[in-house]
Order: structure tokens, then C-alpha cells, then sequence
């Protein structure tokens, strides 16, 4: 089990204090009806109209903090899961089903909880409040000839009074059907909700998406490409939200398990942590060998100089976001890869060092120089067609000028998983795309077109299974004299990339 923060300091203070006034409300409430006898009459009548007063100000504040948190939103009716909610309560609830939706902190309610808090919102207190206010001020709202007969006005404000207690005893009954029968209780106290360890991955996820969407919006510009360093500082904000560890959860375990290379390094510079991944990068086969050891050691002294410094700013509290970098690995070749980085902290916010991942793009630039090459010598592409058309990571594809696929090769079809160049060549490159997907795409092939390089952009694939994968494509003309007869060029795969970010 794992605790999760679900209710805000607020969110608590406004229940507790609505549900003590709601249950004062009605005890003078019914001994003005004279249901009964404890304060008198008199007394009643005043408790009960300054308890009224202070139950509208509570309204407003409430409705006033829902408006400028978002909170509004928790509130919006929705039929989804709604058969499956009301199973739930009817039947499944006694055989130990399990519940249809799932809790977080920023979906508090299921589509029943919504609908219900949206009729009391909307229907009980305003009917509740107004017949109120009708009630306290019933000789001047007659001296006004607003309205002339009491009773109406009674009736309504009684049968409010009764909706609103039967409200509450349903509210309470089924506080009592959570984990344990007064965990729900404690939950509204504390703000801390007790979950299993799935329940809690999943409220970490959700909220992850949510804190992501208001991270993009502070990093990435109008046409911008979403940047790498999103995850890193979303994950952050979330965890420290939820108060999850961050390597208790699954979406941390993928990535750790996934091809892309996470570490964790401390403020002095020496490595605490790294994963798979990251030794198969550097072509480490222990991580012994790299646990204790230098950020800085095998690098060249031009890498050292460009690694401190991307260290240092992480730690005077900054963050990287796609930094290209290169590596000498430990059998001595050279790598590339772009590195994100965000500092960690103890919990006075002190910075006690930086952990990130490494995405590799040594294919990519080895296709971008031999690229480069095939642009500087006239649009000679032997050697960039030597290059890609070997590559085991690099997928190259040739179209000609009327759209239709000329040459792929073996590592194009793996990366759309087809199963031989049959299924491919002759078609046009519109296949399996998108609406949107080829009105882009087809704005890029007419630029090639006219004589212009498209580089390195990161675009969407669909693939011949279904599934979904993103890769970086560049375009290049192809010539027979000078004139240009299609385009050419290469992909290499980001799926992983997608991964860290999604």
C-alpha cells in the first residue's frame, strides 16, 4: 500500500467546516419547526440565521478558490463509466468487485460522485439559499409585494432541508466502503489517500500527464519541437505532489528498463547510479566500473570542458534539455548522444546532485555528415547511398517526383515492419498516413522539390502493424543533370525518445 496525496489544505478545511454547518443548520433548523426542544425558540431563530450567513460565505469563497485552482472542472458531468459506477454500487460493491474508476488528485470523483455534487451545486443549495434569504426576510420581501404567502416558501426550504440530510447519510455510508471503513474518513483529514501500489502508479501517471501539458506550455514556443527535458521536470513536480518514491513506480521502471540511458550522478561529479542502458551506450559491461568513478574520466578535453560545464549549471539549479554531447566509450570509439538533466534535492531543498538520460544519436550524425558531404560535392550521393543503404540503424528511402517509393532499404522495412521491398516500392508515401500527417508531410516534399534540404525534423510513422513509432527523416533533392526527378533520404528511430517524454 502507498499513501497518496489526493485533498489540498482547502479542500479539507471547506468539507469539514460545510459538513459542521450543514449539521447545525439543520439541528436549529428543525427546533424552529419545533421538532424539538434544546435551544428555544428564540435562540434558534438567531444560531440559525448567523449559521446561514456563515454557510453562504463559505459558498463564495469556495466557488471563488474552484475558479481560480481549476478545480471547477472535477464537477463536469460525464456518462462515461457511469453504468459501471452505478453496477458497482448496486452489486459489485458486495462481491468484492473491483472499482471501475480509480482516484487522483486531479479526478477526485467517479461520473455517479459527479453527477450527484453537480445536483447539489446547481439544484439543493441554491434552493436551499434562496428560500433562506426569503425566509429571514419575508416582511420586507412582502412590504415589496414580492411574495404574499409564507407556506411556499416553507415547504420548499423543508423539502431542501430533508434532500440535503439525505445527501449527508448517503455521503457517510459510502465514506465506509473504501479500503478500510474509515480510510475514506482519515483520507478527508489527513489528505493523504491509502492505495495499492497499482492505484498509486496510475494516480502518478495521470498527474504526470497533467503537470507535463503545463510544463510544455512554459517550454516550448508556437511551432516549437517538444523539448527532452519535459519529462524530467514534470516527473519532479509530480512526485513531489504525491509524495510517491520516485523509483517505487512503474513509469520510472520502464525507463530505467527502456534504450534509453538514465544516471544519477552527486554533486562532487562521481556517478551514484546508472542503468542498463547507459553501460550498453559506453560499451561498459559492470557497472563497478562506473559507479564511484568521474563524469569526466575517458573524455576527450574538449568533452570534459562541455560536461562540467552542463553540470555546473544544473547544479547552480538549472536544467538541460537535449544537449548533444560526445562519448568516448570504453573500448575507445566515439559516440554521440543527446543528455537532459535536472538537479534532485533533499527536503529543505538543498541540490545534492543531477540525474537525467542520454538518448544516442551516433547514427543520426554519421547520416548527417555524410549528408552534408553528398550537398558539398554537387549531389553526388555515393557515398550518403553507401552509407545508408548498408545501415543496419539508419532506414534510406529514394521516391521519385511523382511520390511513388523507388528504393527502401532493409532497415526502412524493419522500422515500418513490412516484411520485403514488394510490399513497397510503387506505392506513394501518402500510405498509412494521417490526414494531418500528409498535408505536412506533402508541404516538406514539394519545398525538396523545388531544390531545398529538409533536415533532421522528428515526424510520426504508422506502421504496417498498427502500431505507432516517431523517427527523425531528413530530404534531400535527387538529380539527373539539373534537373530534380524525386528526393532521397534517411530516418533514424526516436521512438525511445517518445518514450521519455509520453
Amino acid at each position: 500500500m502507498k499513501r497518496v496525496l489526493i485533498y489540498k489544505r482547502y479542500e479539507r478545511f471547506w468539507h469539514w467546516t460545510q459538513a459542521l454547518l450543514i449539521l447545525l443548520l439543520a439541528l436549529t433548523g428543525f427546533e424552529v419547526h419545533g421538532v424539538y426542544h434544546i435551544f428555544g425558540y428564540q435562540e434558534a431563530v438567531f444560531v440559525h440565521r448567523n449559521l446561514a450567513w456563515a454557510f453562504i460565505i463559505l459558498i463564495v469563497f469556495s466557488q471563488f478558490w474552484n475558479m481560480v485552482t481549476g478545480e471547477w472542472r472535477q464537477y463536469i458531468p460525464s456518462t462515461k463509466m457511469l453504468k459501471a459506477q452505478i453496477e458497482y454500487y448496486i452489486t459489485g460493491i458486495f462481491r468484492q468487485a473491483p472499482h471501475p474508476t480509480r482516484k487522483t488528485v486531479y479526478n477526485k470523483f467517479n461520473p455517479l460522485q459527479r453527477l450527484t455534487y453537480l445536483g447539489l451545486r446547481v439544484l439543493i443549495i441554491p434552493v436551499m439559499v434562496f428560500s433562506g434569504l426569503l425566509y429571514m426576510y419575508y416582511t420586507y420581501f412582502v412590504n415589496q409585494q414580492v411574495v404574499h404567502d409564507l407556506r411556499p416558501i416553507a415547504y420548499f426550504h423543508t423539502i431542501g432541508a430533508f434532500l440535503l440530510l439525505g445527501f449527508v447519510v448517503v455521503h457517510v455510508y459510502l465514506t465506509t466502503t473504501g479500503h478500510k471503513p474509515l480510510s475514506a474518513i482519515k483520507a478527508m483529514i489527513t489528505g493523504w489517500e491509502e492505495m495499492s501500489n497499482e492505484d498509486a502508479e496510475v494516480a502518478l501517471e495521470e498527474n504526470l500527464e497533467v503537470a507535463m501539458v503545463q510544463t510544455r506550455k512554459g517550454i516550448s514556443g508556437k511551432g516549437s519541437i517538444e523539448k527532452e527535458g519535459m519529462f524530467e521536470t514534470a516527473f519532479e513536480d509530480v512526485v513531489e505532489k504525491l509524495g510517491i518514491e520516485t523509483e517505487s513506480t512503474r513509469l520510472r521502471a520502464r525507463l530505467i528498463d527502456s534504450n534509453v540511458g538514465y544516471f544519477r550522478i552527486n554533486k562532487d561529479g562521481i556517478y551514484e547510479e546508472v542503468n542498463d542502458a547507459w553501460l550498453n551506450l559506453y560499451k561498459c559491461t559492470n557497472k563497478k566500473d562506473v559507479i564511484g568513478s568521474h563524469v569526466t574520466l575517458d573524455r576527450t578535453p574538449e568533452g570534459k570542458k562541455q560536461i562540467m560545464k552542463l553540470v555546473n549549471t544544473v547544479l547552480n539549479g538549472g536544467t538541460i534539455t537535449g544537449e548533444r554531447v560526445e562519448r568516448v566509450c570504453k573500448d575507445g570509439s566515439i559516440g554521440y548522444h543527446t543528455v537532459s538533466a535536472t538537479s534532485y534535492k533533499d527536503k529543505n531543498g538543498n541540490i545534492l546532485g543531477l540525474e537525467g538520460f542520454i538518448i544516442d544519436i551516433t547514427h543520426q550524425v554519421e547520416a548527417e555528415r555524410a549528408l552534408e558531404k553528398k550537398i558539398t560535392s554537387q549531389y553526388k550521393s555515393d557515398d550518403f547511398y553507401q552509407l545508408v543503404s548498408a545501415s543496419n540503424d539508419v532506414g534510406y528511402f529514394r521516391i521519385g517526383k511523382d511520390g511513388f517509393y523507388q528504393e527502401v532499404n532493409d532497415t526502412w522495412l524493419e522500422l515500418y515492419k513490412y516484411g520485403s521491398k514488394d510490399e513497397i516500392i510503387g506505392k506513394h508515401y501518402s500510405l498509412s498516413r494521417t490526414k494531418d500527417d500528409f498535408i505536412a508531410l506533402k508541404n516538406s516534399v514539394d519545398r525538396v522539390l523545388k531544390g531545398e534540404t529538409i533536415p533532421f525534423g522528428i515526424t510520426r510513422r504508422y506502421c504496417k502493424d498498427g502500431s505507432v513509432g516517431y523517427h527523425h527523416i531528413t530530404m534531400t533533392p535527387v538529380y539527373k543533370g539539373d534537373d530534380i526527378v524525386g528526393f532521397e533520404g534517411f530516418i533514424v528511430d526516436k521512438t525511445d525518445k517518445k518514450l521519455a517524454e509520453e
